[in-house]
């Protein structure tokens, strides 16, 4: 049996509770995919509260789904861990929460196993560079759009954090990232992804109130959606995260993500 879930801190939770409850293999889901000599069960669809009576009947529940505190930070950790751009980032958070079932939250939190400490370290990398984003990315304003765009790449998952943050800090305005191949777009806090080379990048073009149009309209949008970032299942703290330092907004800075490439 497989358990489907997604990359949110309270999919993978329901995912490690049904993956031990109905010894199944946890699998994260992806669009399209289809299983037919699988049996599965949709993580995200399972009552938590029925789920977790069972587990914790079988396997004496985890420490911090039983803290509401302690729960937050947990939150918080497996998801900069799952921003991790890695292909096993998912299943090292799975490995840690078997640790903490057998031995507790502070065991993840003292860092003595190897897993705890790779994890940690991940946590830092992801965070330090949304922080560098923050404080380092520069754009250029198209107020003829209400528009924002700047340039850089990002090394881990964190484009949607990035560009809700810049939509915080210039209220009624889209915000767009470039990357190499891709314009990463923040439209109305919905998160979109197009072809760079069809992006009216260079301010005065022609061609970019059309474009500007014809990427509001609903089915375009929709085609647009970039749907590793959906708004389902968000941690708490989410929200916070892309609103800190947006007091203290400006569009310009001394040095930009290309410094730290």
């Amino acid at each position: 049996m497989l358990v489907l879930f997604s990359p949110s801190p309270q999919s993978i939770t329901r995912a490690f509770l049904a993956s031990r409850v109905h010894n199944a293999k946890p699998v994260e889901r992806a669009r399209g995919q289809r299983f037919f000599f699988e049996e599965t069960l949709d993580a995200d669809e399972l009552d938590f509260d029925s789920l977790y009576t069972e587990y914790r009947e079988r396997f004496g529940g985890l420490d911090f789904l039983e803290d509401q505190k302690l729960n937050e930070i947990l939150e918080d950790e497996i998801f900069w861990a799952s921003r991790f751009n890695y292909r096993d980032r998912l299943q090292l958070i799975f490995r840690v929460l078997e640790l903490i079932e057998r031995e507790g939250t502070k065991a993840y939190l003292s860092q003595v196993a190897p897993e705890a400490k790779e994890m940690k370290d991940r946590v830092r990398r992801v965070t330090g560079e949304y922080r560098r984003a923050k404080d380092f990315l520069t754009f250029s304003e198209d107020s003829d759009n209400m528009t924002i765009v700047g340039r850089g790449s990002f090394e881990h998952r964190i484009v949607d954090l990035v560009l809700r943050h810049f939509a915080k800090r210039k209220p009624g305005y889209t915000v767009a990232v470039l990357d190499e191949e891709h314009a990463h777009i923040c439209l109305n806090d919905e998160i979109l992804m197009d072809a760079r080379d069809r992006f009216p990048g260079k301010k005065g073009r022609k061609d970019a109130k059309r474009y500007w149009i014809l990427m509001s309209d609903i089915k375009n949008l929709e085609s647009k959606r970039n749907r590793d970032y959906s708004d389902a299942d968000l941690p708490a703290n989410y929200r916070k995260w892309v609103s800190e330092g947006t007091e203290k907004a400006t569009l310009s800075a001394a040095r930009t993500l290309d410094d730290f490439a």
